[in-house]
Parts: C-alpha cells; structure tokens; sequence
C-alpha cells in the first residue's frame, strides 16, 4: 500500500478487504494487517500459520534462508543488518588473519569477544537500553559470566586430561562419558539458565517475545565468552606470535569457538527466552492453547540438545576439517529453527494496539501504512522494531501533502 492510500486521519477512506484467514474486514494491500497473511494465495506460499515465503523481521528473504545477520539481530532496518553483515564479514577475516598469522592471544580475544561484543551493540543500536530495564541487562550478562567462570573453574581439571589441544576445543579424546557428554550437558543447561533466572526473578507484564530473545541471547554468550575467556587464559601468555602451532589447527579452532559456538549459543538461548517471554492474544487464548509456546519451547530445548551432541563430536577423533564442518553445519541449522521460533512468535504473540485509521511508515518497505500489527505492503511484524522506532513513528505520523507542498 502506497502512501497515496493512507492519509493522515480516519477521514480517508482506506479501500477495505476480507481477510480469507481471520475473517475481518481489513485494508487493502498484499498482506492482512491483523494476521499477517497473504490476502491472496500464492503457489507455495505454504502453512498460513507459518508463513515461510516472507520472515516477519526481514520481508525480502524466505523463512527458511539461514542469513546470519538478519536472524540474531532481527529489530534492526535493513540498512544497519547489511552493516552488521559486514562487521560479521570483518570478524571473520580476523580470526583467519590472526590464525594465519599463529597469533594465538589475538586469536583467543576474537574468538571470546568477537561475537559478543557485536550482540551488545546491537542492544545499543536497537535500544535495548530504553526498552528495557536496565538492571534485567545487567543481571543477565552477569549470571552468564559468573555461570561460565565458575563451570570452567569446576570442570577444567576434566577437560585438561582430556583434550590435548591448547585453545581448548579438543579434537581427539578418550574420555567421551566424561568430558565430552559430561561437561556438554553442564554447558547446555547453564547457557540457558540465565535467561530462566531473569524469568522467575524480573517477571514483567509487558514482555514482549523479542525481550526474551535479547535477554536469552545475552545470557548465553556472556556464559560462553567467560567459559573461553577463562578456560584459554593460559594461551595469552604465550607470547604474541607462537611459530610451533599449527596453523591449520588455530584455523580450525577459531572457527569453531569464534563463530560456530556463539551462533549456536546465542540461537538456544535466544528461543528458549523468546518462549518465556511469549504472550498470546486474549482473543486467541482458546485456540491452541500454549502451543505457540510450546513449539518454541521445545526448538530451544532442541537446539541445546544439538549444541550437548557437539561435545561429542569433539571428542570422536575425526579431523579437524570435518570438525570444523560439523560445527558450521549446526550452527546454520541452529540459525533456520531460530528463524522459524521467531517467525512463530511474531505471527501469534499479542501485539499493539490497532489504529487502522493511523498512518505509519514501514522501516522496510518504506511505504505509508494502517497502523497495524502488521505492514500490508510488506508482511513485516510491527514488533519486529524495536519499542522506541514504534514510538517515534507514531509521535510523527506521515501527513499527506497535495501537489504544491500544503497540508491536505
């Protein structure tokens, strides 16, 4: 819908459509504003109470494409995602050049730090720090690091025995039961154990399901970040080129704990709070009842499960090579169920309310809508920006003008 259909008050007339899902009489355009669907029916187009062809937090791309950025940072515009599609690219020509370079403390700082970092300014970009409190940020971040110190502390002893290689990964071992499925499990059920404790401890009536993806993101990178930081500690002092290692192992390695691990981590931890975090609509509480919740609930869990076996694939003795592609493997799986938790939880959660008779720019299509929960030009999910953008737009509506400049 084009800004020449929506004016700037309900004097306007909006040409209107029936809705073949909800039933509702709702503005015109390609998609229903209220559920989101497609207006019209399309070859392949697929389940309506999926939507795979158009992902609410990206509209241009398929539910199913595994695209890094716009899956771990779904509340920014396109323009920032390509940017942060390039820092992502800037990291990884890191850890290679500093792999190739045997640069051992560089390329631990990277790998711990790298992806991390990168997470925390986009809270900063999308405005996690006005939309929510404050100390949920902070107590998150620091149940992570305390969480991962601490585990690596317990269970580093075990690990030392049993990996023989110095950043930490381990590419052969013999103690499977021990350090591969026995610290596996601890590190799944800690990295999403702070956004459970944020949960219980900093309950919010308020809450929003991509709330609950920041903080459980949050949680499980700072608990991963201090996991490394702590376990590699050692490789930082041994000086800053190390010609005796291998640069095909540091090669390996840092892909594995700079990029495949955070990514995993972060979408495990990211769904399981967007599951916490979930709320459905009053008029929609009797239809399947908690199964939204559930399915994301249970794509967390399935994703921690998948990020436990890794341990033991550390632990097989393949080589490093095939390693490193099934850690990348996982991690792209991981980055699709991510997708199709949020996409669950944008179509079914409560959203704002209504004003069909407002007009609001789409940060994505750049069209004048309906203020709705959804764009109809484009599909995308209002929630999929963040609190502020929606606030901002609806303070400064677009008005229409007529041909010479004047209000209309």
């Amino acid at each position: 819908m084009s800004s020449e259909q929506t004016g700037d008050g309900p004097s306007d007339a909006v040409p209107m459509t029936e809705c073949r899902v909800c039933q509702v009489d709702v503005p015109d355009g390609e998609f229903c504003g209220l559920c989101g669907v497609r207006l019209t029916a399309q070859p392949g187009d697929g389940p309506d109470w999926l939507r795979p062809k158009v992902f609410g937090a990206a509209p241009s791309e398929h539910l199913l494409t595994p695209e890094v950025a716009s899956s771990l940072f779904p509340q920014l515009p396109p323009r920032a995602v390509r940017t942060f599609r390039v820092a992502l690219l800037v990291m990884v020509a890191a850890l290679v050049a500093f792999a190739v370079l045997r640069m051992p403390g560089c390329l631990v700082a990277v790998a711990a730090l790298g992806f991390p970092m990168l997470f925390l300014l986009y809270l900063y970009e999308s405005d996690a720090n006005d939309d929510l409190p404050i100390g949920d940020l902070i107590l998150t971040a620091v149940l992570g690091i305390v969480l991962g110190v601490t585990w690596v502390l317990l269970t580093g002893a075990m690990v030392a025995r049993s990996y023989g290689v110095p950043l930490g990964g381990g590419v052969a071992a013999s103690r499977v039961l021990g350090a591969g499925l026995g610290v596996s499990i601890g590190n799944a059920l800690l990295l999403l154990a702070p956004a459970v404790m944020v949960r219980l401890l900093r309950p919010s009536p308020n809450r929003e399901s991509l709330d609950g993806f920041m903080i459980g993101a949050l949680g499980a990178l700072a608990f991963t970040a201090a996991a490394t930081i702590t376990r590699l500690a050692p490789q930082l002092a041994t000086g800053l080129v190390s010609r005796s290692r291998p640069m095909v192992g540091m090669l390996v390695e840092g892909g594995i704990r700079g990029l495949a691990v955070p990514i995993t981590a972060a979408a495990a931890g990211g769904l399981i709070g967007a599951a916490l975090w979930f709320r459905r609509p009053a008029n929609k509480e009797h239809q399947h009842v908690r199964a939204a919740r559930v399915i994301l609930g249970l794509l967390g869990l399935g994703l921690a499960a998948i990020y436990l076996m890794l341990g033991l694939v550390d632990t097989t003795g393949m080589s490093e090579w095939v390693m490193l592609a099934c850690h990348l493997a996982v991690a792209l799986v991981a980055v699709v169920l991510l997708r199709i938790g949020l996409q669950l939880a944008l179509l079914h959660e409560v959203h704002d309310e209504i004003q069909s008779d407002q007009p609001l720019l789409c940060p994505y299509c750049g069209h004048v809508v309906p203020d709705m929960a959804f764009c109809p030009a484009c599909g995308a999910a209002t929630r999929a920006t963040s609190r502020s953008s929606r606030r901002a737009r609806r303070q400064q509506r677009p008005v229409r003008t007529d041909a010479e400049g004047g209000h209309q």
